[in-house]
């Protein structure tokens, strides 16, 4: 008999090396025997894709979008921009062919980003700046300085306050701030006191001018409350105390910290994280309320052992409503602050430095440790029973929709060793 054998074909399908699919297989395992294995999982799986129907494939490739330059940094804007850090230069890529530099000058260390208000913020230790559309700004703001505060005139006493006592001194309270182009206004400067009549009616006040204007902000005699008393373009101005405006609500305030190298937006309050390597801890500091250049460092933060390496915020629907935390993931471990302040502690093992995590739209978080994948809430870590995996000195990291199919990536560099790797014997 000459010709094909159907009934060959029929009983053996022929199978693309490209598009495995197996009976009864659970993925990449190797913390246990491979003899314990046997065919149900891979040992080691180098560039394939395992779905969640039990198909192994090979994996997608990818081509680079700029093939050129040293690109130190690369965010997605809200917009859809690409913001793009070369070798110092701060660049929104349009396209490979079309860069629009924003700033120049940054420093070469790990970028943190984040977006509120379709604005795109980042910080690195040293350097800080918002891009909004096609335009750079400084976040962190520089506050004015009062070099002289006299008193001009007092006006004549023709009434006393009280019969038997004299009132020849009292105390004015004086300080300025500077306001922006976009119109934030920066953090108080020190408060200077000058003692005088306390019938003056002029006081003239110095101050280098920077931004766009500077606001001078005086209590009346003895008084308590800072009201809006002048704004000048200029460096000196001679105002009324007792003739006041609106009040300073921004007493005690300070710019953005220095050192701050991880941000995160949680309902209106901006989060940054500051490490001091001296005593091993950090601080994260919370802005004020929709002012994220406004800080108060002496009522508005919290001490975490290690360098804090993830902040994201969680917004998750709950049988008790919808629930917001901060997740915060340091070198030495997990917590999670609920939005009454509450910390909880979730594990004590660290979080690789980078972009260590992301949110999916149903309010978990996604997150890469030195022991594997983990989500929360409710904490879980989803490989560590199953693959040892070496987790790298930084990561980055992305929930991607691809195919059909969602997919946390995990991209790390440095190598490092695989917690509790199992080795065979030989």
């Amino acid at each position: 008999m000459t010709g094909s054998r159907p009934w060959r074909q029929a009983t053996k399908p022929r199978i693309t090396p490209d598009d495995v699919k197996f009976a009864d297989f659970t993925g990449v395992v190797n913390t246990r025997s491979r003899k314990d294995i046997g065919l149900k999982a891979l040992y080691v799986g180098d560039n394939v894709f395992i779905s969640d129907t039990k198909k192994v494939t090979r994996r997608d490739g990818y081509t680079a979008y700029l093939s050129t330059g040293t690109v130190w940094s690369a965010y997605g804007g809200p917009g859809g921009q690409l913001y793009v850090i070369d070798n110092g230069v701060l660049q929104n890529v349009v396209s490979p062919t079309d860069k629009h530099i924003l700033v120049s000058g940054l420093q070469h260390l790990p970028f943190a980003w984040d977006t509120v208000n379709n604005d795109a913020l980042f910080a690195n230790g040293v350097d800080a700046g918002i891009i909004r559309g096609d335009t750079y700004l400084p976040w962190r703001l520089t506050t004015p300085a009062l070099s002289a505060v006299t008193a001009m005139s007092a006006a004549t006493m023709n009434t006393p306050f009280n019969v038997g006592e004299t009132y020849t001194q009292a105390t004015f309270r004086i300080c300025a701030t500077f306001e922006t182009a976009d119109g934030r206004e920066t953090a108080p400067s020190e408060v200077v006191s000058l003692a005088a009549s306390p019938l003056t009616n002029l006081i003239q006040v110095s101050v280098a001018p920077g931004y766009v204007r500077t606001n001078v902000y005086s209590t009346e005699a003895d008084g308590t409350v800072f009201r809006l008393v002048a704004s000048t373009t200029g460096t000196t101005i001679t105002f009324n105390p007792a003739r006041g405006g609106r009040e300073l609500t921004t007493l005690n305030t300070q710019s953005l910290p220095d050192g701050v190298d991880l941000i995160c937006f949680v309902k209106g309050v901006c989060y940054v994280s500051q490490y001091f390597p001296s005593e091993n801890q950090s601080v994260v500091w919370f802005s004020k309320p929709f002012a994220y250049h406004l800080f108060d460092m002496s009522t508005d933060y919290m001490v975490l052992p290690g360098r804090v390496s993830m902040l994201l915020w969680i917004s998750k629907e709950t049988a008790l409503g919808v629930r917001d935390w901060l997740l915060v993931g340091s070198s030495v471990g997990v917590w999670m602050r609920d939005d009454e302040g509450k910390l909880e502690n979730l594990a004590m093992y660290g979080v690789v430095p980078g972009i260590a995590g992301d949110v999916d739209p149903e309010g978990t978080a996604w997150f890469w440790t030195e022991r594997g994948i983990c989500t929360a809430p409710p904490f879980k870590n989803l490989t560590e029973s199953d693959v040892a995996m070496a987790p790298g000195a930084r990561a980055a990291t992305a929930l991607m929709y691809h195919n059909g199919t969602k997919q946390f990536i995990a991209v790390t560099q440095g190598g490092g060793t695989p917690f509790n790797q199992r080795r065979e014997r030989t």
